[in-house]
């Protein structure tokens, strides 16, 4: 089943008015341990996004000759609106994992709020929640081999595969393809769990004249010793 945004976002989303000073958002990331913050107007909609990093480029420095209290009133005099990013990328929550990790990186941006299909603000998904995501898809978060081969790009070939890994009763936890060096190939990548069936299916994948490029094994931190 694919994963959508709606499957990984963060539901409970902490906003702030875009007519709020920066002294009320330093507090407001402080008191809920947050470094961005999607920035709506008086009738709840999203007009932008802050960061901290716009917070500190809006701060005097350590450097400066103000005093806390002076910085402290000066904070209390500029509003979100005028450090905020204000062409928010945004996305819907019914939008699959790829879509908003193809908007990060394309516009080099490390989180999107989330839309309803009503256009209301209904989560935000960060950088943080696509890795972790990803990695779950790969394997990467449980104990797992990953085999790659180089295939003659022709059909069938997956079909083959499976059969293979079908007959060594061997369940596969991702397999994903992509472009080879050599014309007419691609690479596949298959993630299995090996640790109670051996590494048979590496002969008979090379008996099969499976050209095997690369065997590499992850291991969750703590259960190698459970």
């Amino acid at each position: 089943m694919a994963t959508l945004v709606k499957d990984i976002m963060t539901r409970n989303v902490v906003t702030v008015n875009q007519n709020s000073t920066l002294l009320e958002l330093k507090n407001l990331m402080y008191d809920h341990d947050l470094r961005r913050l999607p920035v709506v107007n008086d009738a709840g909609q999203v007009v932008g996004i802050v960061t901290n990093t716009d917070v500190s480029m809006a701060s005097p420095t350590d450097a400066s000759t103000l005093s806390r209290y002076e910085a402290s009133y000066l904070l209390s005099r500029i509003k979100v609106k005028d450090v905020m990013t204000h062409s928010v990328k945004t996305v819907y929550d019914s939008a699959g994992l790829e879509d908003v990790a193809d908007i990060m990186y394309h516009d080099r941006i490390n989180s999107v709020p989330v839309m309803d299909d009503n256009g209301n603000l209904c989560g935000i998904v960060t950088d943080t929640d696509v890795f972790r995501a990803m990695a779950e898809i790969f394997g990467v978060a449980q104990n797992s081999t990953r085999i790659t081969l180089d295939v003659e790009d022709k059909a069938g070939v997956l079909a083959e595969l499976a059969k293979l890994f079908y007959e060594h009763n061997l369940n596969i936890i991702s397999l994903v393809t992509s472009g080879s060096s050599q014309p007419g190939h691609k690479e596949i990548t298959i993630t299995v769990d090996l640790s109670q069936a051996g590494m048979d299916i590496i002969e008979d994948l090379r008996k099969a004249e499976y050209n095997v490029i690369n065997i590499s094994t992850s291991k969750v931190r703590g259960k190698e010793h459970e």
